[in-house]
């Protein structure tokens, strides 16, 4: 690992424990929880972008999640689980069938 991932691993690790600390703590250090958040976010997105394997499997689970939500909950927010659905089998499928048609995926 070069120095940069240090780097950033220490970054993102600080940010975590910062955003869990109490909030009395975060008070007298003058900072926001908010803040902390929007970075961890930030770097985060930003990492996951750059590693697309890493992206896929987080976007995956994160539609896995959603799909296994109360339906009176995804009904509320008007999201329909069978888009979901179609959309997780989409993402799963599509790049099995290009890898056994042999088409380049770049």
């Amino acid at each position: 690992m070069d120095k940069t991932r240090y780097i950033l691993s220490f970054i993102i690790i600080m940010l975590s424990i910062g955003v869990n600390v109490g909030q009395h703590l975060l008070t007298m250090m003058n900072v926001d929880r908010n803040y902390l958040l929007i970075t961890l976010a930030a770097i985060t997105i930003a990492g996951l972008l750059a590693n697309r394997h890493l992206f896929f499997i987080v976007l995956v689970s994160a539609l896995t999640a959603s799909i296994n939500l109360p339906g009176e909950l995804l009904t509320q927010n008007h999201i329909n689980q069978d888009i979901l659905f179609a959309t997780l089998l989409a993402m799963i499928v599509t790049p099995a069938a290009i890898k056994l048609l042999g088409w380049d995926a770049s």
